[in-house]
């Protein structure tokens, strides 16, 4: 009885020293997307940098534009991008909402990443679609009330012509927006040990109907994330112009 004892206690303790590393293998892919949002959100200081590509039809592909931002103190302080696409783009954001609304999420590779210097986990996110949906409605529509508000304060407030062209150009989205249908798919390399997202590849597609015709765009924004040491400090004050 005392060996059988003796032996329970020392499979206790076992248990207990490497408690800790059998947990994180058993971790579901939601828990793995949900601490990387924690840990990103609980830094105070990080820059990213990436690129845009907005293909149109079957394969015409834009030229891409690149965008680089600062985080301080959990806030914004910096965005410079050759568009104006990301200008209130924050990727805590982004992995917000995948957390709280994703349809489905994968691990589709785990080991190590020499040009990372990590040991990673890759997951892919299925965007729920709904959100998706509402999302992109939003900002089309905050949109065209910015460039429509611009033009009106640049030509003239009482012109006819102004106003049948922005209620044309209403009409015409809120059509496209009825019959949008959007697709969103994400891969996120998080560094295992610091519970932190290093890369971020966003695919979405949008199919809508416009006079008629069905159309068809994507767009593929790549992310990386660096200086989680505070370096993103050093310049923060005097941005590039």
């Amino acid at each position: 009885m005392r060996k059988i004892f003796g032996f329970i206690v020392v499979c206790a303790v076992l248990q207990l020293l490497f408690g800790c590393t059998g947990s994180s293998k058993q971790r579901s892919p939601e828990e793995w997307l949900s601490l990387s949002y924690s840990g990103l959100a609980a830094m105070d200081q990080y820059a990213f940098t990436g690129s845009l590509s907005i293909g149109i039809g079957e394969g015409a592909m834009l030229k891409p534009q690149t965008f680089e931002g600062k985080i301080v103190n959990h806030h914004q302080l910096t965005l410079q991008s050759e568009g104006q696409d990301h200008m209130k783009w924050n990727p805590v954001n982004i992995l917000k909402s995948l957390k709280e609304s994703n349809e489905k999420v994968e691990i589709i590779k785990e080991g190590t990443e020499k040009s990372l210097g990590a040991d990673i986990i890759v997951l892919h996110v299925w965007e729920d679609a709904e959100t998706a949906k509402l999302r992109w409605k939003k900002t089309l529509t905050e949109q065209l009330d910015q460039l429509t508000g611009n033009n009106i304060i640049a030509g003239s407030a009482t012109s006819n012509s102004y106003k049948t062209v922005i209620e044309q150009s209403r009409n015409e989205l809120n059509n496209m927006l009825n019959s949008l249908m959007v697709d969103s798919q994400y891969d996120l390399i998080i560094d295992k040990k610091k519970l932190i997202p290093l890369k971020m590849d966003e695919r979405t597609a949008f199919s809508y109907f416009k006079n008629g015709q069905q159309a068809n765009e994507s767009r593929h924004t790549m992310i990386r994330f660096q200086s989680f040491d505070g370096s993103a400090t050093e310049d923060a004050i005097s941005p590039k112009s």
